[in-house]
């Protein structure tokens, strides 16, 4: 039995841990363990090996609330995003599908909504690169029909037309999805995959 495993040090060890259960639980675990080192040493150093002892060097360290507090405090706060900047957000992001007839507005509202898409906290990467896929296709369908010469797409107004009205909505269909995801966003970072 090491000098860690003696009753006060893992009651005082317990008692930390269920003061810092709003830790993560990497950052409750590395904390225990840091302070775990901690205590080991101190007791090695000071050839504690006493009840009196053990509990000195405890209080020393400090009261576990406060140990608690103080690994709290240091945790970074979650990012907190408004609805309504997220709403906003999305309706800018729609907009872009629309905004395919009015090109000149469409180009300035395309490098906001996804620079804001790509700056917003609360969604991961696959979903901002839905969002950037879906906003960027009706850029892509105006310079498409610069590009390619009349008359050169055979194709007859009959697929035509679903595919105009098909591509203002797809980023539409990104904002409602991205709506979606910010509300079931998993627990881990933000940037993960």
């Amino acid at each position: 039995m090491t000098i860690t495993d003696h009753p006060l040090v893992r009651k005082y060890l317990a008692a930390v841990a269920r003061e810092t259960a709003g830790l993560s639980p990497e950052r409750r675990d590395e904390l225990l363990a840091d302070l775990e080192e901690h205590i080991a040493v101190t007791l090695a150093e000071e050839s504690a090996s006493g009840d009196e002892e053990i509990r000195a060097v405890l209080a020393r360290l400090g009261d576990p609330r406060t140990i608690a507090a103080t690994a709290l405090g240091e945790e970074p706060p979650a990012p907190q995003v408004g609805r309504g900047r997220t709403l906003a957000l999305l309706g800018l992001l729609a907009a872009t599908g629309p905004l395919m007839f009015f090109p000149p507005l469409l180009v300035p509202a395309l490098i906001g909504a996804l620079w804001w898409l790509w700056t917003a906290p609360q969604w991961r990467s696959r979903d901002k690169a839905i969002g950037t896929v879906a906003a960027l296709v009706p850029l892509l369908f105006v310079v498409s029909q610069w590009v390619v010469p009349a008359g050169t797409l055979t194709f007859g107004l009959g697929a035509f037309l679903p595919v105009l009205l098909a591509v203002p909505a797809l980023p539409v269909a990104a904002a409602v999805y991205l709506l979606w995801a910010a509300g079931h966003r998993p627990s881990g970072p933000a940037g993960e995959l």
